[in-house]
């Protein structure tokens, strides 16, 4: 005990030291901000011409905008300041009547489904305009542990967006889930002391029955966010109304990006939350959840915008929060208000937008003494990437192109990065596993195309399904083989219904067979098809992780994963042309829009998300959390 007492003693003395130079920091820094604003010392930027982006008064005013030390030291309006001289500034930039916009803010997001390392995914947000992204990594930590989350922030670190990192609240999704790694309450708290500053908050909470119950070990991690820079609880409640709503808000859960009807966003903003309509790769809710803003526009600062999954190839050429921008924009809210939902409003959710703080973590808006993240655009349908991105006043990106720099990586990134290899231990598979009868009126998934929920359906015909199966890829499987669990049967036959799970899909009209390692949020090997050989051919060529179609008892697409078994070690541009390959072969196979071949796998085993899916053990009901008899 006297040694833990020491080594607290040291760790919380270091903080105080570390706290108190980075307090004389700010001060400096708000000094410098204080003598530019009062043309004592001459500006780093000055931008001139523009149509300035008001979010607070929700209005376009032309005017001035000064920048110093990557942050905004002032704003000249031209109905107040037109008179003002210009300030004194190293570079002038001459908006040409072009608006100039804070930089928009992902309220929740997954890098790793984005199939890129946080570097590259930086350089794609970037070049469309987001500086700001909220992140949660439980898929990597569902692999990887904490080692999988330091990665990404480490990696993350070596690029210009600021990426402020949510510790994962629920690894595994759910306490008996087979995964990779477990991380407790304790866990958590051990790691924010190892990495202070770090971790801004807590992941969205998805155990919905622990916060119902009242667990103890929910109600500790829940807890544990006062370590955190911000002090939020990120949610996850599809569908969750009435008492459980109360009890979820209850315990201090600020939002949730789970809503698919505007009857759901309004009960949630009711109850106190804030609601994210997420626009992503296979989850479309924005259109669904746009009605809310465009007859009552006051609920915008209520409101903001997520990407949550968002493909590199869609991220690259359609946009990501722009996108959602956009989308806003057609469905008929005002594009101020649009806007304002994609910068003030998470700013206020996360609280960047007041507070002492350093000036460099306030943002949102275009307003002194915040974060000079700046977008110059030529209109505002977003329909286009921006002109110029900047972050914290440096130019980041041009016409769409990431211009930047992302700093070598060094020995500690390389150390984790070859951790996150060799993830995928799969056991010996015969044909026969894959060889299952259907039985009429048993429990099977049917796809939503454009959403991340299912529906219970229980056919009495094999007509349109496909066979769906889970496989443990942790070792778990692998160890039980190992120690005989398969008998004198076919090598698998003896894991089904323990390490591998057998079912039936509808929905998912694939000619062939997809599998892939990427399967929120445990990650374990889904297979879907209508041929138990291709399936088994999938299976076997997913490597060291990734997505792999077979037709005829042929690979016809690929896309290699091998960190984690969900991100790519290659640039995003070379990732999104092999997903793009993938998708045409997928559309192929008989994969229609609005069913993407790639996302459309990722959610099919998530159990936090109704009404059903795929599990090790099997079919799994999420309204009931009991398996299929």
């Amino acid at each position: 005990m006297r040694e833990t007492a020491e080594t607290t003693g040291r760790t919380e003395a270091t903080t105080r030291t570390t706290s108190a130079a980075a307090g004389e920091h700010i001060v400096r820094r708000v000094k410098h901000l204080i003598d530019v604003a009062e043309g004592r010392e001459p500006a780093d930027l000055l931008f001139k011409n523009a149509k300035i982006v008001d979010v607070y008064r929700q209005r376009v005013a032309p005017g001035r905008v000064i920048v110093a030390g990557g942050c905004v030291a002032g704003v000249l309006f031209d109905d107040r300041d037109a008179d003002a001289p210009d300030p004194a500034a190293a570079e002038v930039v001459d908006c040409a009547g072009r608006y100039l916009a804070p930089g928009l803010i992902d309220g929740h997001l997954h890098i790793e489904s984005s199939n890129v390392r946080p570097s590259e995914y930086a350089k794609m947000a970037l070049a469309r305009g987001t500086t700001c992204a909220i992140a949660d990594s439980p898929e990597v930590a569902n692999v990887a542990g904490l080692a999988g989350l330091e990665f990404m922030i480490e990696d993350a670190r070596r690029a210009p967006l600021d990426v402020k990192f949510m510790m994962p609240s629920c690894v595994p999704a759910l306490p008996d889930e087979q995964a990779g790694a477990s991380i407790t309450a304790s866990d958590m708290r051990a790691f924010m002391a190892a990495h202070p500053g770090e971790i801004f908050g807590l992941g969205e909470m998805m155990n919905m029955p622990g916060v119902f119950s009242a667990d103890g070990e929910t109600l500790a991690r829940i807890d544990a966010a006062r370590l955190t820079a911000s002090g939020r609880v990120d949610g996850h409640a599809p569908l969750v109304a009435g008492g459980d709503l109360n009890a979820y808000a209850a315990a201090g859960i600020v939002a949730d990006h789970e809503c698919t009807r505007p009857e759901e966003a309004l009960d949630k903003l009711s109850r106190g939350m804030y609601a994210m309509l997420r626009e992503g790769t296979c989850s479309h809710d924005l259109a669904q959840l746009a009605p809310i803003i465009r007859e009552n526009p006051a609920l915008a600062r209520r409101c903001c915008f997520a990407t949550d999954d968002r493909a590199p190839s869609d991220a690259l050429t359609t946009g990501m929060i722009d996108n959602a921008c956009r989308m806003a924009v057609e469905a008929g809210i005002d594009p101020v208000v649009a806007l304002s939902m994609a910068t003030l409003s998470p700013a206020e959710l996360f609280g960047f937008d007041h507070g002492f703080a350093d000036p460099l973590e306030r943002r949102g808006a275009i307003a002194p003494g915040r974060r000079a993240d700046l977008l110059l655009l030529d209109d505002l349908s977003f329909t286009a990437a921006p002109r110029r991105v900047y972050s914290a006043g440096a130019l980041v990106a041009k016409d769409g192109r990431f211009a930047g720099m992302v700093a070598p990586a060094d020995g500690r990134v390389g150390e984790l990065e070859r951790m996150l290899r060799g993830s995928v231990k799969l056991p010996r598979l015969s044909s026969e596993v894959f060889r299952y009868p259907f039985r009429p009126g048993e429990l099977a998934i049917e796809v939503v195309p454009g959403q991340a929920i299912t529906r219970r359906v229980r056919p009495e015909a094999p007509d349109g399904l496909r066979r769906i199966m889970l496989i443990e890829r942790h070792g778990r499987s692998v160890a039980a083989q190992d120690a005989g669990a398969d008998g004198d049967g076919p090598a698998g036959e003896g894991l089904a219904g323990r390490h591998i799970g057998r079912g039936w899909v509808r929905g998912f009209p694939i000619r062939g067979a997809i599998a892939s390692t990427v399967g929120h949020d445990s990650h374990n090997v889904c297979v879907v098809g209508d041929d138990p050989d291709d399936m088994r051919t999938a299976v076997e060529n997913v490597g060291q992780g990734g997505f792999v179609l077979v037709r005829d008892g042929r690979v016809a697409a690929k896309l290699d994963l091998p960190l984690a078994g969900l991100m790519s070690d290659r640039s995003a541009e070379e990732v999104a042309r092999e997903h793009d390959a993938f998708v045409r072969a997928g559309r192929a196979a008989g994969i229609e829009p609005p069913l993407d071949p790639v996302m459309g796998m990722i959610f099919l085993p998530l159990p936090v998300i109704p009404e059903v899916r795929i599990r090790p053990e099997g079919m799994f009901d999420t309204v009931t959390y009991t398996y299929a008899s």
